[in-house]
């Protein structure tokens, strides 16, 4: 059974090319949607589907297979009513997950109402930080380089009740944890105790090569 994941992306401006690379350069399956033809043809070569698409059209949009992708991205900000049509129809075919870029918060919060998993504002949000977020099971990416990024990590079962210096993450994973997240704290614990264990609710903050972190998803 086949675990690559497939996800459609709607909108070819500068945020919506930059998930569906950013996707398809995973090894995702991408299927890229846009009304204007120009823009589809562009991002054609790079993503395994490529469809010019009024998605207002209700009778197209349930005809290309959106219920069977493991989540659609609307980045179609400026036009409230097409992303909230958009929201609407992927909804209803049973998208299980459907995240929509928002321009102001009374759209995020109108977005939020009418059933979007997850709305965000893209001047705290990139494209290629969702991308991350999306493949790589982390809470949040924050990349500070070009080979250099920060993840939140929720802590794996096996991590449970051992001590930082039990886990030895530096020479197992090539990655330093610099701070603890932990449940109903505010702010998470920056000073670290090699013989402190790490707790079920714990969220990790690690540092360290891209390369490294994305390794971590396979171990």
């Amino acid at each position: 059974m086949s675990t690559v994941k497939s996800y459609a992306v709607i909108g070819m401006g500068g945020f919506g090319r930059s998930i569906a690379r950013t996707l398809a350069q995973e090894g995702m399956e991408v299927m890229v949607i846009d009304i204007h033809k120009e823009k589809v043809n562009e991002l054609a070569p790079e993503v395994t589907y490529a469809m010019q698409l009024d998605v207002t059209n209700e009778t197209a949009m349930k005809n290309i297979g959106l219920e069977s992708m493991d989540g659609v991205i609307i980045a179609v900000g400026q036009k409230l009513e097409v992303s909230a049509m958009a929201t609407i129809l992927c909804k209803e075919m049973g998208v299980p997950l459907v995240i929509a870029k928002a321009e102001t918060m009374l759209q995020k919060k109108i977005l939020e109402k009418i059933g979007a998993d997850q709305v965000i504002l893209p001047e705290v949000e990139s494209g290629f930080r969702l991308a991350k977020n999306i493949v790589g099971n982390f809470m949040d990416y924050f990349n500070l380089s070009g080979n250099l990024s920060i993840v939140e990590i929720p802590v794996r079962p096996e991590w449970i009740n051992h001590s930082l210096r039990e886990l030895q993450f530096r020479n197992n994973y090539n990655l330093n944890i610099i701070a603890i997240n932990h449940k109903g704290q505010k702010e998470p614990e920056r000073f670290l105790e090699p013989d402190q264990n790490i707790l079920e609710d714990d969220i990790l903050i690690v540092a360290g090569r891209n390369e490294d972190i994305e390794n971590l998803k396979y171990k």
